[in-house]
């Protein structure tokens, strides 16, 4: 179907390293070892570079061990995800048991690594743990990484006892900084690049190492700990008092404020705890990379993911964030949905239907892209409905960027044919003609969402009159879909997926915009026969880009040729709930979304750390289980 159309797909995957992804608002430590537990780097949102900014290190923290006089090591660790944003590992070395146990606490500029070491029950024993590290090689990711060239600087503070890494292009950009939740010895390696000793309060350049250690002697059944404090800021001040407030608080009440804001947010129990746990995980993680405030500005800004695993990290997509992400965040946070909400309508409806945004709103990637207007009415009619709350649609933000969302899919209206245009699909790639049939359905429940929008809104917003006049607009392109959207299949008359509106069609689906959501969102009965042969159709062979052989297959598509957790998701939703049983089993990325996956190895084959798709899915169960349970779903979910 590529029609000489210019396709940027992702490179696809031969091997991928383990790793644990954790986030606060503030900072994100994407790539933690699932084997060592090493932290490889931290990740901040920034508003000047319009972009994410990663701090690399060699790593930036891993714990090392010594016992009873033996040589330092690091441990043969085992992980506990059990807590996904408090990951724990423990080992065994020299009779002691050992914990390595992470956190970044909600509300703090920064992270907490704890090392506890505990002795036997019968003998003493005389540890030294240490904590080491490197800083700083600085990055900017908006799509592909690049260095950010200094000069950087790292510094023993005096004054906070920290170790501080300047990011500086003259002026500071970021910093990172490092301290002991007490006091334990915390140094930096003093010789500089000529070999010659600098006093230890220096600056030096960049990579620098610190280690921070302590020696204990333990009696049976004792234990020592220690906690390095990370913190981040716009420059090393802010970023040494950072580590300061964490200190102050202490390790065990961050690590357990960190459990219960995690506990909160998981959702309600299912019967199937592996099940749960793939949900659960999902959903965090979503909540946690798929948005995050700036480092600079602390605005909240919403991305497909923080973390430079993901090929287009650190940018934005409307769809991405208000269609894929937010009903998992609405399911479990509605005051935190009204603040994505928020974020977007006051930066994102700027440029509603644009492919891809900067943080700031500005356009990165041209394009207009149907599905991305439509997400905005989507997200708000969910959000009112779920959380009861109006005064949202009276704000001076929401009410401009809806206006601007109304213009730009009114905008797109074709008045010969009465679909809606569109450059490109929900895979981001040129549509092969104008009018797809996905999107005019999605722009359908759009302009449903509208209406009711119009009528909810509080005292004088309400507008009866735009209220009736968008349910208007919603039959009518209803007709129209129906008029030229329907072709002969091999099971009889189904939807096609794009028109021209003068009887040229395409026949294809996507997973990021499928027709197999039409029941879902609205726009048909779950049993009308045109539907009932599309979806037949988009799973037959009959279909080029259906289902692949093997163990678990999903529709694929010319921007990746493996099965699709989006597809998944679309299933679930549809109600095909076979997938509630082979999802534990799936591998992904470490347990969590990635955007295809091998077909018989489940292992991920594009799109690491898919952060808005992992709130997809985790929505997509959501739904299903529900359904299971009740035999319905509220009128929320399909136009979330």
């Amino acid at each position: 179907m590529n029609d000489g159309r210019i396709l940027t797909v992702p490179d696809e995957l031969d091997a991928t390293d383990a790793v644990v992804p954790l986030a606060n608002e503030r900072l994100a430590l994407p790539d933690v070892d699932t084997r060592t537990g090493a932290v490889a780097s931290v990740t901040l949102l920034h508003d000047g570079v319009a972009g994410l900014l990663e701090l690399r290190g060699d790593p930036v923290a891993r714990p090392v061990v010594a016992v009873d006089g033996g040589a330092p090591v690091d441990p043969a660790w085992t992980l506990d995800v059990a807590d996904p944003l408090v990951p724990t590992w423990r080992a065994v070395l020299g009779g002691c048991e050992l914990t390595w146990t992470l956190a970044c606490p909600p509300g703090r500029a920064g992270a907490v690594l704890q090392l506890t070491v505990t002795a036997g029950d019968t003998d003493p024993a005389r540890a030294e743990l240490a904590i080491v590290g490197e800083l700083l090689e600085p990055f900017v990711h908006v799509f592909s990484a690049r260095p950010v060239h200094g000069p950087h600087r790292v510094r023993l503070d005096p004054w906070t006892d920290a170790v501080t890494a300047e990011v500086s292009t003259g002026l500071p950009v970021a910093a990172l900084a490092v301290r002991p939740a007490d006091d334990a010895e915390l140094s930096l390696t003093p010789d500089g690049p000529d070999g010659t000793a600098r006093h230890p309060t220096d600056e030096l350049p960049t990579p620098a190492t610190y280690r921070q250690h302590r020696t204990a002697t333990l009696e049976p059944g004792g234990s020592a700990s220690l906690t390095l404090m990370l913190g981040v800021a716009r420059e090393r001040d802010g970023a040494a008092l950072a580590c300061i407030d964490l200190a102050r608080t202490g390790a065990t009440p961050l690590l357990e404020a960190t459990r219960r804001w995690q506990d909160a947010r998981r959702g309600p129990a299912l019967a199937d705890p592996d099940l749960q746990a793939v949900r659960d995980r999902n959903r965090l993680f979503a909540l946690t990379f798929a948005a995050g405030h700036t480092i600079d500005t602390d605005a909240l800004v919403l991305v497909t993911s923080r973390s430079p695993r993901y090929y287009v990290s650190g940018a934005h997509w409307s769809r991405d964030s208000l269609r894929w992400a937010f009903p998992a965040v609405l399911a479990v946070d509605p005051p935190l949905a009204a603040d994505w909400l928020r974020a977007a309508f006051a930066r994102y409806a700027r440029n509603p239907g644009i492919h891809a945004l900067y943080l700031d709103g500005t356009v990165l990637y041209p394009g207009f892209e149907l599905d991305e207007a439509a997400a905005f009415p989507l997200a708000l009619d969910a959000y009112v409905e779920v959380s009861g709350d109006t005064a949202l649609l009276a704000e001076p933000d929401v009410r401009t960027g809806l206006a601007r969302v109304d213009a730009a899919i009114a905008a797109a209206r074709d008045d010969a044919t009465g679909l809606h245009r569109t450059e490109l699909l929900s895979s981001d790639d040129p549509a092969p003609l104008p009018f797809v049939t996905y999107s005019n359905a999605l722009t359908v429940a759009a302009l449903h969402a509208r209406a009711r929008l119009h009528r909810a809104a509080p005292g004088p917003h309400a507008d009866p009159h735009a209220a009736h006049a968008a349910q208007q607009a919603a039959d009518t392109l209803t007709a129209a879909i129906r008029s030229h959207c329907i072709v002969d299949g091999p099971a009889g008359p189904m939807f096609a997926g794009a028109t021209d509106g003068h009887g040229d069609h395409r026949c294809f689906d996507e997973p990021p915009g499928s027709l197999e959501l039409l029941a879902h969102l609205g726009v048909v009965a779950r049993d009308d026969p045109v539907f009932a042969a599309t979806v037949d159709w988009i799973w037959s062979d009959d279909n080029p880009d259906g289902p692949p052989p093997g163990r678990d297959p999903t529709p694929i598509c010319e921007h990746a040729r493996h099965p699709w957790l989006l597809a998944v998701g679309n299933a679930l939703l549809r109600g095909d709930d076979r997938w509630l049983t082979r999802l534990p089993r799936l591998p992904l990325d470490g347990g969590l979304a990635c955007e295809t996956y091998d077909v018989d190895t489940g292992q991920p084959r594009t799109g690491l750390a898919f952060a808005t798709c992992a709130g997809w899915l985790a929505h997509a169960i959501d739904v299903a289980v529900e359904r299971d349970v009740t035999g319905s779903q509220h009128r929320g979910a399909p136009t979330a």
